[in-house]
């Protein structure tokens, strides 16, 4: 009963933010945001301080004035119905069922960030995604950071020609092993350029096939002759999908 009244209460803030004027609307915003941090935190979720080691963390959701994102993705509407349910584990601090599916692993670092007093701006140039007071959701198993898990040496990173003339942007790509690079590119480059800066890194996951992906929603880039900017990646998080190249054994 004391979940249903968590959800019915979270409906209820929903409807809310479509009715009243604009001051009224912040408000509940504000209590909707102050409210989700704190049972999340009664219910066992961990605050990131400023010096934790926030470039570590999977998923990084962010809690604006006007709805929240993932991974710097598109705008979610706190009302919108298939996001409700998502919202509700994490007012519990559970990791909802959306992350269970996309990553493959146990441990899932999720850093939740308030920036409710900020209205989310469609790309938004130079965010740091990783700065500032958050609340860290997981498994119930503690997140443990390994080697694996540490940013590519940039010194022995491959060159991306720039044109310093066009508009640049930072594309961040998880790897197949875990490790984390970040890249300028200009929005002319075309995601095959993407690819092949992959393909010449030292630090890739041996030389297996692979496709990449936009992270949040999780939808494979088939069309590499796009630019960055005709797919609209630009400060986009991206996923390396190793393709498997045998088939399994089958009982004769």
């Amino acid at each position: 009963m004391r979940e249903a009244d968590k959800l019915d209460n979270m409906k209820s803030q929903d409807r809310g933010f479509r009715s009243g004027g604009r001051g009224s609307e912040r408000k509940r915003c504000d209590s909707f945001v102050n409210s989700l941090f704190e049972e999340a935190e009664n219910a066992g979720a961990l605050i990131a301080s400023p010096e934790d080691e926030d470039s570590n963390a999977d998923v990084i959701i962010k809690m604006w004035k006007n709805g929240f994102t993932i991974n710097d993705g598109y705008l979610r509407d706190y009302s919108g119905a298939e996001n409700r349910q998502f919202m509700d584990s994490v007012r519990k601090g559970e990791l909802p069922e959306e992350l269970q599916k996309t990553f493959d692993k146990e441990e899932i670092a999720v850093n939740v960030e308030d920036r409710k007093n900020e209205e989310y701006l469609l790309r938004k140039p130079n965010i740091d995604a990783f700065s500032g007071l958050g609340h860290r959701l997981g498994s119930a198993a503690p997140k443990v950071i390994t080697k694996d898990m540490e940013t590519c040496n940039e010194q022995s990173l491959p060159s991306v020609d720039l044109n310093e003339l066009e508009p640049l942007t930072n594309i961040k790509v998880w790897l197949a092993d875990g490790k984390r690079i970040v890249q300028k590119f200009n929005t002319s480059h075309r995601i095959s350029d993407v690819r092949d800066f992959l393909e010449r890194i030292p630090c890739k996951p041996g030389n297996a096939p692979f496709t990449l992906a936009t992270s949040f929603p999780l939808h494979d880039l088939l069309d590499e002759s796009l630019t960055i900017q005709e797919a609209e990646l630009q400060n986009s998080v991206l996923v390396q999908k190793l393709q498997r190249t045998t088939e399994p054994f089958r009982n004769s």
